[in-house]
């Protein structure tokens, strides 16, 4: 199928692209989601304007004592193959070079794919368990902060209201240990479900896609990941609503996360007796 007939934009200034996105446009970046969606009419949005030639946006992948940041043109290849990202946060690293074929990971954006908001994309879940900031810009409210937490408001829709993601901030701390792990049906192929676990001193953070509308933290296992009523409690919790599909029911998508949250605390040494 054709995409639906809308007008397109390529500015040079933020400015320009802001008032737009404000006025109901969608941005460009990679465009691996959001084309393939036009396409099959999933989406029909009336404006698509591109950002990738605008000078205030970058392609800079920056490691500091404390922080990682992504700027908002950072393909997933650029963070798979950064080696400090590998160093400081492989699990970021895990979830990007798992994520689609060659050709996707060179032209997706990071950005990109935690703003689609997929409940089940590599890095929303990745950045979901990070404590990740979100750095946004809107002609009227200025630059703003969006914790991660806050950002997913439903299936693909996030809380970005018309502003435009410039770049995400992810604390990092040397006792940091993390992993990605996700179930598909096949490689480069969209997870089923998949899990992000994050440990330091400060303390456990998990995040799941695949069990419900948007990314969730699992955080009745954060609290006390060794004892096997809070996983019943994870699990069990009311609200939780699994993709159903032909790939499976949502008893099997729950049960698939617990195995996948088993293993990534296992791999980061958090022991669970089952």
């Amino acid at each position: 199928m054709r995409p639906a007939p809308f007008s397109f934009a390529r500015p040079r200034r933020l400015d320009d692209a802001l008032v737009a996105l404000a006025e109901g446009a969608v941005p460009l970046a990679g465009g691996q989601s959001l084309l393939q969606a036009m396409r099959l009419r999933q989406d029909e949005p009336a404006a698509v304007v591109d950002i990738t030639r605008i000078a205030e946006l970058d392609r800079n992948v920056t490691v500091g004592r404390d922080s990682i940041r992504i700027g908002a043109l950072v393909t997933h290849r650029d963070v798979a193959e950064h080696r400090e990202v590998r160093e400081r946060a492989p699990w970021l690293s895990e979830a990007a070079e798992t994520l689609g074929d060659v050709q996707v990971r060179n032209r997706g954006t990071t950005l990109g794919n935690l703003c689609w908001a997929d409940p089940r994309a590599n890095m929303a879940v990745a950045l979901a368990a990070s404590n990740a900031r979100v750095l946004a810009a809107h002609p009227d409210r200025g630059t703003f902060e969006i914790a991660v937490d806050d950002f997913f408001s439903g299936f693909r829709q996030n809380t970005l209201e018309g502003a435009l993601a410039t770049s995400i901030e992810i604390p990092v701390a040397a006792d940091d240990r993390g992993t990605y792990i996700e179930f598909s049906r096949q490689p480069q192929d969209l997870a089923l479900v998949n899990v992000c676990a994050v440990a330091s001193s400060s303390g456990l953070r998990i995040a799941a896609g695949g069990i419900h509308a948007k990314p969730v933290r699992l955080t009745a296992i954060e609290k006390n990941p060794t004892d096997q009523t809070s996983f019943d409690r994870a699990f069990g919790a009311e609200g939780l609503t699994p993709m159903v599909d032909h790939h499976g029911s949502a008893d099997y998508k729950l049960e698939l996360a617990r195995t996948l949250v088993q293993r990534a605390l296992q791999k980061i040494g958090v022991s669970n007796s089952d």
